[in-house]
């Protein structure tokens, strides 16, 4: 597993948050002038999202980066299996956003209606966040192993 930089964390951190903003915005455009009395997320209705919510969205990627980056990278945790990093990276994720949920009000937590679109929200960022890192990872891969092969030649024309 790869060792953590400050540029690729803040790389993450930004991606998250660009992509969640996007989605942020096509369900303002389509639900914020029905949710504005329901959430905190729209409160300016369907015309914008507010600083205060663009803040907090911003605070979350950071934390869910965080998370990532002591479950996936060997920097905290030695010794575990992957798909039990990424079982518990899917756990706290959703419970630091459920957090959120709470403590901004982003929408009322005793209505069904608002989880749910949650849970839509929630895997639609999940999958692109994932998709996006694994098309990331194989351009690296193919640009190291391109290198290598390049190295490999150049070692054996100067055996030659």
């Amino acid at each position: 597993m790869e060792k953590p930089t400050i540029l690729k964390y803040l790389s993450k951190v930004f991606m998250i948050y660009g992509i969640t903003v996007v989605i942020l915005n096509i369900f303002t455009l389509i639900f914020g002038g029905d949710a504005k009395e329901m959430s905190t997320i729209f409160s300016c209705g369907g015309d914008a999202l507010g600083v205060k919510t663009l803040m907090q969205f911003l605070l979350a990627s950071f934390i869910l980066v965080s998370i990532e980056t002591v479950f996936m990278t060997d920097t905290v945790i030695k010794k575990m299996k992957t798909s039990m990093r990424i079982c518990l990276v899917f756990i706290s994720v959703f419970t630091v956003v459920s957090l959120f949920v709470a403590v901004f009000n982003w929408f009322p937590t005793d209505m069904a209606v608002p989880w749910v679109m949650f849970i839509i929200c929630f895997v639609i960022c999940s999958a692109v966040s994932t998709f996006i890192s694994a098309v990331s990872e194989r351009q690296e891969d193919k640009k190291l192993e391109e290198a290598l092969k390049r190295y490999k030649g150049e070692e054996n024309e100067k055996k030659n």
